[in-house]
């Protein structure tokens, strides 16, 4: 399935919540994402992101915009680290931006927050 009609499906599917997505300046793609990364979205954005590394050519950067995130449970945490290992594999740079601090929190509680690229906005 076509990273768009996959995009398109989970927002369907998820109308209390929105993930979007956008080109950079330089190309890379950005996906924001206004939902909680509990179990249930965590699943339902797995076929998402993978869909989304496909997207991507090798040197690319992929941008998960976190922004909008208010919780994330240890099913989206382990999305998040499946996730960088399959973009380090194809040789995309994975990165976190704007990581909510309730968000980072949890992370660097589990001790995982080191392993990712993580970058502020200038907004």
């Amino acid at each position: 399935m076509a990273f768009d009609e996959v995009l398109l499906r989970y927002n369907e599917l998820h109308p209390n919540s929105r993930v979007e997505t956008r080109r950079s300046e330089g190309g890379d793609l950005v996906i924001v994402l206004a939902c909680d990364l509990e179990m249930k979205a965590s699943t339902d954005i797995a076929p998402l992101l993978e869909s989304a590394l496909r997207e991507c050519s090798a040197k690319a950067r992929l941008i998960l915009d976190l922004r909008g995130v208010g919780y994330v449970s240890s099913t989206g945490v382990g999305l998040l680290a499946n996730t960088m290992v399959a973009a380090g594999k194809r040789s995309i740079c994975f990165i976190l931006l704007d990581i909510p601090p309730r968000v980072k929190n949890i992370m660097d509680t589990l001790g995982l927050l080191s392993f990712f690229t993580v970058e502020e906005s200038s907004l």
